[in-house]
């Protein structure tokens, strides 16, 4: 039976979408997270009286309120980490893209986004998105890519700060207004880092079509 080999850009732009599904799903599985917890808040639910003793002690529980708490517990935990894993997979989505679209005008033929992996995390570089503003300054995009990058880099310091001061946090029992303001800042990182890759990706498309070179001048569909 032949063999179907696909072309490198075909299954390097797949590699670079199917990161920025991955980012999704785990969004999707915080706002369920959110939304469930919302049903079950023992703050906004009035829980049906009554309670049910256990046999051999004077224990006696509330059934519903056993189980929203239980529950809020449950989507707490479920929540924390689906916003971590959105935000890792974010952040994979943007650098993935980025890494590629700095590849492929190198003149490189990477076939597929390679990341490191670690407890079922992507292992991120430890430096900025690159600079592609001239590189890429035939694309219209290119300003708000710029733009974008810049306000991931800025996201991304605040959450380095967070970290690193957590740990004194937790010795003083009480929250600095500088890690306050950390926290605040970095907040919503999984979106910006998402929000980059969405744009770095029809960067990556426009360069491969642009760049007649980077497949022997087979352009791809």
């Amino acid at each position: 039976m032949p063999t179907t080999t696909v072309a490198w850009f075909d299954s390097l732009t797949a590699g670079v979408q199917a990161l920025g599904a991955a980012a999704r799903e785990y969004r999707t599985a915080a706002q369920s997270a959110r939304n469930a917890a919302w049903h079950t808040d023992p703050a906004r639910l009035r829980p049906v009286s009554g309670s049910a003793t256990v046999p051999g002690s004077n224990h006696a529980i509330r059934p519903h309120d056993d189980a929203l708490w239980r529950l809020t517990e449950l989507y707490a935990t479920l929540r924390s980490s689906a916003d971590e894993l959105y935000e890792n997979a974010a952040q994979a989505y943007a650098y993935g893209a980025a890494e590629a679209i700095r590849a492929v005008l190198d003149g490189d033929h990477p076939p597929f986004v390679e990341f490191g992996r670690r407890d079922g995390r992507y292992v991120l570089p430890n430096h900025p998105l690159p600079d592609l503003g001239a590189a890429l300054d035939r694309w219209p995009g290119s300003a708000d890519l710029d733009g974008f990058r810049r306000r991931v880099a800025e996201q991304q310091a605040a959450r380095s700060t967070e970290r690193e001061y957590t740990f004194f946090e937790d010795l003083a029992d009480r929250e600095s207004a500088e890690i306050a303001e950390a926290r605040r800042v970095a907040a919503g990182l999984a979106d910006s880092a998402y929000t980059y890759g969405e744009a770095a990706k029809s960067a990556l498309h426009f360069t491969l079509l642009a760049e007649p070179h980077v497949n022997g001048g087979t352009q791809p569909q």
